[in-house]
């Protein structure tokens, strides 16, 4: 048993995807089949259930899983202590959308890596639903992400800003634009991207239901910034938050047409596990983006 397999381990029982872990280890998937049975016959026990649809951990897997955690972050530290030179060391891994890298993390970075050049960082981009997942399994350390509407236990959470929901349509004239301007708006006729998942995607169907509205879906895509792309073509409308209009490279294809005052606007929080503060590398990362 090495390091390496606990952490290939640890990535796979939080995607619970051969395909997906081998891409963010940077490992090949028959490599990380290696480490993975390497680990098993080491344990004497089978960690995953696998089958040609699903990987799901076992009891003992997930038993399995709380050790290594604990393993690799008392080694982290272990590391970090015995340092000759007293400066901080180790690895912090963060988690948000494209538009909080382009903002808020980048400040982040910028105001700790002066003071911490030798941690290494490793920023993972993607759809902002998810974020709050990876940081309760553990696949990220700190993660910029929407604040539910119950903050799970044991999960800290600080405000970043917060964002209205708008309604974008595109700025070229196209069939869709057309539509946004006919008037009183049939959303049984309006083509409109939504989000694969997340607060905003609930928050669009509640207030469709509200307003007794069926809308016609065109396609469910992953993050915002997806959104913005396919309206940005003229396919659809589609519901973002502001600010991800406001940082967006194709901003000047795009225009909102409608700010809904009924829709709770989107509040943007930096979040971490609390019990995770007492490894020093991610306490001094949250206590520098926080103050």
């Amino acid at each position: 048993m090495d390091l390496r397999s606990l952490e290939l381990f640890i990535s796979l029982a939080g995607t619970l995807h051969f395909g997906r872990t081998s891409e963010e280890q940077h490992v090949s998937p028959s490599a990380l089949s290696r480490h993975i049975q390497r680990l098993e016959n080491a344990l004497g026990t089978r960690l995953f259930v696998r089958n040609n649809r699903s990987v799901t951990l076992t009891q003992q897997g997930q038993q399995a899983l709380q050790s290594c955690q604990s393993i690799l972050a008392e080694w982290q530290q272990l590391q970090m202590q015995l340092a000759d030179d007293g400066e901080l060391k180790g690895k912090l891994r963060l988690f948000c959308s494209v538009t909080a890298a382009q903002t808020f993390m980048r400040q982040f970075i910028e105001g700790f890596r002066p003071n911490y050049p030798h941690v290494a960082l490793s920023v993972d981009t993607g759809d902002p639903a998810l974020a709050l997942e990876h940081v309760l399994r553990q696949q990220t350390d700190i993660a910029i992400a929407t604040r539910p509407e119950q903050v799970p236990d044991g999960v800290l959470m600080h405000q970043l800003y917060t964002s209205p929901l708008v309604m974008i349509r595109p700025k070229t004239t196209c069939a869709v634009r057309e539509k946004t301007l006919a008037g009183k708006i049939d959303w049984n006729d309006m083509p409109i991207v939504v989000a694969q998942m997340g607060l905003s995607r609930e928050r669009l169907f509640t207030w469709f239901e509200a307003h007794r509205q069926q809308p016609r879906v065109y396609a469910e895509v992953a993050g915002h910034e997806a959104i913005v792309a396919m309206v940005g073509l003229g396919l659809a409308v589609g519901l973002v938050p502001e600010v991800v209009v406001e940082q967006s490279s194709i901003r000047e294809q795009i225009e909102v047409f409608l700010r809904p005052r009924d829709i709770e606007p989107y509040h943007v929080s930096l979040c971490c596990l609390k019990k995770r503060l007492q490894d020093p590398v991610i306490a001094a990362f949250w206590h520098s983006a926080v103050g």
